[in-house]
């Protein structure tokens, strides 16, 4: 889904699987940047920033496939981070 970066989630005590990696709280939004409403908390993968636009998703096992982890309780990452959106809107 697509999403705008919009907090940096900060905690003192976590779970080991977020170790040495960045938390963010993202927004989901319309192809065109308008806000749907919806948030999420997503693990970063790609290095982004508040503000950006960011494609996000996740699926059973995604954490042990990305990061290498058995156990950890990631549900979405952000795997990319959108430069520009072309669609046409059909009514």
């Amino acid at each position: 889904f697509l999403a705008k970066v919009k907090k940096i989630v900060t905690s003192t005590a976590k779970h080991p699987a977020y170790k040495n990696k960045r938390v963010f709280v993202v927004g989901t939004v319309y192809p065109d940047g308008r806000n749907k409403g919806k948030e999420w908390v997503a693990v970063d993968y790609v290095g982004c920033a508040i503000g950006d636009m960011v494609v996000c998703g996740g699926a059973p096992g995604v954490a042990k496939e990305v990061f290498g982890l058995d156990l950890a309780p990631i549900r979405t990452l952000i795997m990319a981070i959108v430069d520009k959106v072309e669609y046409k809107d059909i009514k």
